[in-house]
């Protein structure tokens, strides 16, 4: 076994070099010493210079408080210091220890009279006490803040500052043209909530001075156009988009968009008028329940339009655009569209590949043309040129109200699918043999024929009103070329040749399509 070490030689060793790493980090020529050594020094001359007192001398302190009032007398702050212990060997009882009489006093030399916090004065005396412990720093009294006057003023309803509807992260596809920065309300719905006013309410310091309070600066929000005040409630005078600024809220009747429709604006669905100073992109849709008013292209993937619809340039349907208004509609050109007007459409140069109605008349400039597509017009067209020598097909509809032909061809494929359902249910009648079976077709068959006959009826009442306007014409001021076909009141002329100068109309005596010159 190997020989034991000499702990007591290794505990020499070990202090040896502590010493000896302590003496090498003296600075010898400046006489600066480790700094951890210094603090030894310091603590050890304490202990030497505190145990050579001779506390037989000592006097007997009592417990005391120390109180500080800020420099705008809004706080007061105390020190509490503890009584002595007192010697025993030299017979000196302890201090007295501080005693709530004793705060009173020093707060009413202080003059200290307002927001006191007893709580944390006994609090601070009972540690001080008992402890044997300054307790400093103690907060002991707060002023009273003066309470600011509110004036009456409009407060916007919380809903509308925040209204813009926010992005469903969680979901699997974000539609960003649903996103619309715009803030839009109805009619009668409340805007802003008039808050009364607050009466204000003076301060006080803590010694007891009286601190004069301010009016608020609340902005005052002034209603504007189109708001309804009724007692305290201000209201939407109309269908808009809320509009509000630092001191006013209003709602306005038309939408004004600066830039394109595109991501940046969102699919516009608007109850007031719409301009639109861009381009309305591809695949975004514009609602209005006015008028638009578009000073570029309009792509029209969807518009519905409870008013008249202007674009100064062209509507470009890309073989899936739909338009619709109530109203007229005026541009440049229609290109691969669907559209539908109650009132007149009027365009300056071609209609080009599209289906065009229109409950009034279509009119084009005096070089406008329609080639390809399909037109209906109420009371006629006026074009300078019908077809192309080489063009696709060309149709003319008119007299007649596209609505309801659009309903009549709804009812006829409704019939139709009826028909079959029938058949299938006779075919299923003729090979079932269970009676309850039987009986549940028979009741289902019932049904179908119920539908078919109120069909037929709406149908014959429709068919009285299809057709409008014996008095439509089709004016054409240059050429009008083979393959167009032309119908007035179901009464159909396909060109075979080309003419000119001519204008198309219902002879209802020989019950046909007569062409005759144009009367300039």
């Amino acid at each position: 076994m190997g020989r034991d070490k000499d702990y007591i030689l290794e505990d020499i060793l070990k202090d040896s070099e502590s010493l000896i790493s302590e003496i090498e980090k003296i600075d010898e020529e400046n006489g600066l010493l480790p700094e951890k050594v210094e603090e030894t020094i310091k603590e050890d001359v304490k202990r030497e210079e505190m145990q050579s007192l001779d506390f037989s001398t000592a006097i007997r302190a009592n417990g005391y408080v120390e109180v500080y009032v800020s420099e705008d007398e809004m706080k007061a702050t105390a020190d509490f210091y503890p009584p002595s212990e007192g010697i025993s060997d030299a017979g000196i009882e302890p201090g007295k220890p501080i005693e709530p009489e004793d705060v009173e006093k020093v707060l009413e030399k202080k003059g200290i009279v307002t927001g006191i916090d007893w709580n944390a004065i006994s609090e601070a005396i009972f540690r001080c006490n008992t402890e044997r412990t300054p307790v400093t720093g103690v907060t002991i009294a707060r002023g009273k803040k003066p309470v600011d006057e509110i004036p009456p003023h409009f407060e916007i309803i919380e809903e509308l500052l925040k209204s813009r509807k926010p992005i469903d992260t969680d979901s699997q596809r974000i539609d960003f043209k649903e996103i619309s920065p715009f803030t839009l309300v109805n009619k009668g719905q409340v805007l802003a909530r008039l808050v009364p006013k607050v009466p204000g309410a003076f301060g006080e310091t803590v010694l007891g001075k009286a601190i004069p309070f301010k009016k608020a600066s609340i902005p005052q929000l002034k209603p504007g156009k189109n708001v309804v005040v009724e007692a305290d409630i201000a209201k939407a005078g109309c269908h808009g988009r809320f509009i509000y600024t630092d001191d006013s809220f209003w709602v306005s009747e038309v939408l004004e968009i600066k830039s394109d429709v595109d991501y940046h604006t969102g699919n516009i669905d608007f109850p007031g008028d719409v301009v639109i100073y861009g381009n309305v992109q591809d695949g975004f849709k514009v609602r209005a329940g006015g008028s638009i008013y578009c000073h570029k292209t309009l792509d029209a993937s969807e518009v519905l339009c409870g008013g008249d619809l202007f674009v100064r340039l062209g509507i470009i349907g890309r073989k899936k655009g739909v338009v619709k208004v109530k109203g007229s509609v005026e541009a440049k050109f229609i290109e691969n569209c669907y559209l539908e007007a109650g009132g007149n459409i009027s365009i300056k140069t071609s209609i080009l590949n599209s289906v065009v109605h229109s409950l009034k008349r279509v009119n084009l400039g005096e070089k406008g043309i329609i080639v390809g597509g399909k037109v209906f017009a109420q009371n006629g067209v006026e074009a300078a040129q019908l077809g192309t020598r080489v063009g696709p097909k060309t149709e003319i509809h008119c007299g007649i109200d596209f609505t309801i032909q659009q309903k009549l061809e709804w009812i006829r494929d409704k019939n139709i699918e009826l028909a079959m359902k029938l058949n299938e249910i006779d075919r299923r009648i003729k090979d079932a043999s269970t009676p309850s079976y039987i009986e549940k077709l028979k009741e289902v068959r019932k049904k179908l024929s119920q539908a078919i006959h109120k069909l037929n009826a709406a149908s014959a009442t429709m068919v009285n009103e299809l057709d409008k306007n014996e008095e439509a014409d089709v004016k054409v001021s240059a050429s009008v070329y083979p393959g167009v076909y032309i119908e007035i009141c179901h009464i159909s002329y396909i060109v075979n040749r080309e003419l000119k100068h001519c204008r198309f109309y219902l002879d209802k005596v020989k019950g046909k399509i007569a062409v005759e010159p144009l009367v300039v």
